[in-house]
């Protein structure tokens, strides 16, 4: 039997709507599928680790294809968390910092192989040829020091530093530290003139109007710290002040909507020329795998990492993922420390369960466990 040529036509036209239909919303579809995905992992991890609040946004290519927050403000009060509630983002701030950085390599005010000192002269002669991006690496090998824990100034913090024997040669390893940064964010200033804050304020901040980044200590609307020991909580106020030399390294504090905007602002290369954005995804070698600014992994892409947070001081814990090759950025903001599953696991289910990035199991743990 032969269709009439006028309902075969009908038939295609339809046919063809539907295929366009479906076209134009897979992507709906999908971007669906990943939100339901990202709630189930972060509803179970609130459940089963007893987070009192949560922030949670993924962005690829400048679209964000998931934000949302979670829980309250403050285990003992009602205030629920919302995109412009101001979380502590501790070792974090290094990756903010980095940023920064790259901006006055980009305007030629530094540059990554320059020694530190050339900059700060007050740093001892043993640390002369330390460069920045050892720093910024750090594969820099200057001792471990905890001066801003006991009150002392950065003065005094390099004095202390300078009499202690190197822990390694620069370059040859790579050790965690993070009097690098602090020492960095004095480099910003000597170059800028500028304090640190103001320089990150007029040159990040305020460009993209991330308006509630900083450091907030009497700001409303605030995630407070929380500390849990054998059943007991304890809540905790970050303790940084505005001109703290420990900010660069683990004292700056941000929102959810805010954290999205430095997403995209360094994706979509308002803040670097992508010759420089690049840079920062760089290893220092082959065989020291950390990158200007941020910790790299290789799990099926190249993926680059910062924790944050952990430890007695600020109650919180961070954890921001960045895929270069897939435009694909990953935050989660906590507000309680000492945590069985981290925020990092949390990252890495959302990678793996969305994206088929698998974890890396050897890859470096850097970061968590240190409140700067």
């Amino acid at each position: 039997m032969q269709v009439a040529p006028k309902i075969f036509r009908l038939l295609l036209f339809i046919h063809l709507c539907c295929c366009f239909l479906l076209l134009l919303n897979g992507p709906l579809y999908a971007q669906k599928g990943i939100e339901e995905k990202i709630d189930k992992i972060i509803l179970k991890a609130m459940t089963e680790e007893e987070f009192p609040g949560m922030a949670v946004a993924v962005i690829q290519d400048n679209k964000v294809l998931f934000k949302k927050t979670y829980g309250l403000r403050a285990r003992s009060g009602k205030e629920k968390v919302d995109e412009q509630t101001i979380f502590s983002i501790g070792s974090v701030s290094k990756a903010f910092t980095a940023v920064g950085l790259m901006q006055l390599v980009q305007e030629g005010k530094i540059a990554l192989e320059d020694p530190v000192k050339k900059h700060l002269k007050q740093l001892p002669e043993a640390w002369g040829n330390i460069t920045v991006q050892q720093f910024m690496t750090h594969t820099s090998g200057i001792p471990d020091v905890k001066g801003e824990k006991d009150g002392s100034s950065f003065e005094a913090t390099v004095k202390k530093a300078g009499k202690l024997p190197m822990a390694f040669a620069a370059g040859k390893k790579q050790q965690y530290n993070n009097f690098n940064y602090a020492i960095l964010g004095k480099l910003m200033e000597a170059v800028t003139g500028k304090s640190y804050l103001d320089y990150m304020t007029q040159s990040i901040f305020a460009p993209l109007q991330m308006n509630r980044t900083g450091v907030k200590p009497r700001a409303s609307n605030v995630a407070m710290g929380h500390l849990e020991k054998k059943g007991q909580w304890k809540e905790v106020v970050s303790h940084f002040e505005p001109g703290d030399y420990g900010l660069p390294s683990g004292g700056l504090q941000t929102t959810l909507s805010d954290f999205i905007k430095l997403s995209q602002g360094i994706n979509g290369n308002t803040l670097l020329r992508p010759k420089n954005t690049n840079a920062m995804w760089v290893p220092y070698s082959t065989k020291l795998s950390n990158t200007p600014g941020w910790h790299s992994r290789m799990a099926g892409a190249a993926i680059v990492v910062h924790k944050g947070g952990g430890g007695t001081g600020i109650g919180s814990v961070c954890d921001y993922k960045i895929v270069p090759s897939q435009k694909l950025y990953v935050i989660v903001m906590t507000n309680k420390a000492g945590n069985k599953l981290s925020p990092a696991a949390i990252t890495d289910d959302i990678l793996f369960k969305c994206f088929h990035i698998p974890p890396d199991t050897k890859g470096p743990d850097a970061g968590e466990g240190n409140e700067h």
